[in-house]
């Protein structure tokens, strides 16, 4: 699984910070270090001169480290620092996201473990998974609660060539074959007080300074020697998109560069996605969540989570539908009440108001019945409006606090009367007949039909399915009101 990455949702951070990993060496693994050694004499006439050459190299090892983790970069300087995603409340089934971001501190390639695990309270699933982002927005490895492998560059900066270009010890870094720097990955560049993220623009590998006369033989001549070419890397301004990125701002090394010493690591954006169904009446779930990223070593490990304690996702609200029945005398053009009076002939109307104070609830349905000695009035034109003598046409009306449909007693008329996407439906109904007794069936909140209740509550943009996502100016479409009408016998 590989790296270079990038977000789509933004995370502000406030919590308790973490300990950010440092390297713990100086010069890039993979750097050869070249010594040559000469003897000069001249023959026993001392008239004639002679040399012989001798050569050694020595190849830096890998100094295993850390990761830092932090949340992604959302200005063009930043210093990193753990935080947990701030607490939101998500509908039961539904899922929390937040991003993360890791960056290497070692000095040269390493490979990362990573693993998730989650705790749940109230819950009777619930899951936590992670997913690899590329910079430019898309996977780079599918979704995942198992563990898994991450590989890392990171290299010390021996120098800068022109504005953009970070130069290291020729030959120290892996190809891309090798899984080394890549064009489109995202490189921090320390400038000690800050650090800003970069893309790599292109990467030019060189190689190491050489000498020809080598290996266990001992030399009587010397040899050609092969000039050092640094490896290169070229970056550019890493825009900032969703709040991710170091907002288009491009590297100026030729008036300020990173100090000679400072490690360029290469950062992955983490997607973690965690969701729980509460099974509680009444009473959320609320689901910890760690994601842990160990170096091959398996001596350094970072966690998102602070000191290895979990963040939490936030609430997933049980459901908690609430019903409520009124009645008010229409003809005396009444209050709606607990009780009302009424003559003969008189009409009463009756609101029903459902209302869920917490996630959702799927096939939502309210069944009611045409009350003792009473008849069902029915209207030719629309509910309340035309001749209430028929007995098939307009009898209810349903609202979810943004729209009304107009029920018709064989649910003819709701499928036309629903708004437009990506409204939600708002709702169904129908009447057995007018007389007492019979069942007044009502089907709400989207995805409801003329035989099925739907999903309450519901956005007033039914793509927005949580409320995280329904955020003003869209409205959380949690209350619905039903009214009909009767008259007395």
């Amino acid at each position: 699984m590989k790296r270079n990455l990038f977000a789509a949702l933004a995370i502000s951070a406030i919590a308790a910070a973490g300990v950010p990993a440092t390297a713990g060496a100086s010069t890039t693994a993979g750097t050869t270090i070249l010594n040559v050694v000469t003897v000069d004499y001249k023959d026993a006439s001392n008239t004639t001169s002679f040399s012989a050459a001798f050569s050694t190299t020595v190849t830096v090892n890998l100094v295993k480290a850390g990761l830092n983790v932090s949340t992604p970069p959302s200005s063009a300087n930043y210093t990193p620092a753990f935080a947990c995603a701030p607490l939101g409340s998500y509908a039961s089934g539904g899922t929390f996201s937040a991003l993360y971001a890791l960056t290497a501190t070692a000095n040269g390639q390493d490979t990362y473990k990573l693993s998730i695990s989650n705790t749940a309270t109230n819950a009777s699933t619930s899951s936590a998974a992670y997913t690899i982002l590329k910079a430019d927005g898309t996977v780079q490895a599918p979704s995942t609660s198992a563990a898994s492998d991450l590989v890392l560059n990171s290299a010390i900066v021996v120098g800068t060539s022109g504005t953009d270009t970070l130069l290291f010890p020729g030959g120290s870094l892996k190809s891309a074959a090798q899984g080394g720097f890549a064009a489109g990955a995202i490189v921090v560049v320390d400038y000690g007080a800050t650090k800003t993220a970069y893309l790599v623009k292109n990467v030019i590998l060189g190689h190491a300074a050489g000498y020809s006369v080598n290996g266990t033989v001992a030399s009587t001549t010397t040899g050609n020697a092969t000039t050092e070419q640094r490896d290169q890397v070229q970056v550019q301004a890493f825009a900032n998109v969703n709040g991710i990125g170091n907002g288009g701002t491009a590297p100026a090394f030729n008036t300020t560069a990173p100090a000679v010493g400072t490690v360029v690591g290469e950062m992955a954006i983490v997607k973690i996605d965690v969701s729980a169904v509460s099974n509680v009446k009444g009473n959320d779930a609320t689901v910890d969540y760690k994601l842990t990223a160990t170096d091959s070593s398996g001596n350094n490990t970072q966690y998102v989570g602070s000191a290895g304690a979990s963040c939490t996702a936030g609430n997933f609200l049980a459901t908690k539908l609430e019903i409520l029945k009124e009645v008010r005398n229409f003809t005396d053009n009444g209050n709606f009440g607990a009780t009302a009076t009424s003559n003969p002939g008189q009409v009463l109307e009756y609101q029903v108001t459902v209302t869920n104070t917490g996630g959702q609830a799927i096939a939502a349905a309210v069944l009611d019945n045409i009350p003792s000695y009473t008849k069902l009035v029915v209207y030719k034109d629309g509910y309340g409006v035309g001749d209430d003598t028929v007995t098939t046409g307009y009898f209810a009306q349903v609202s979810d606090g943004v729209n009304t449909v107009n029920l018709t007693t064989d649910a003819s008329g709701e499928v036309a009367a629903q708004p437009a996407a990506p409204a939600p439906a708002v709702g169904f109904g129908k009447a057995a007949g007018v007389a007492a007794g019979l069942p007044l069936n009502f089907y709400l909140g989207q995805g409801s039909s003329v035989s099925a209740g739907g999903t309450v509550p519901s956005c007033s943009d039914s793509t927005k399915n949580t409320q995280a996502l329904c955020v003003s100016p869209l409205k959380w479409n949690s209350t619905y009101t039903i009214k009909y009408r009767v008259k007395v016998d």
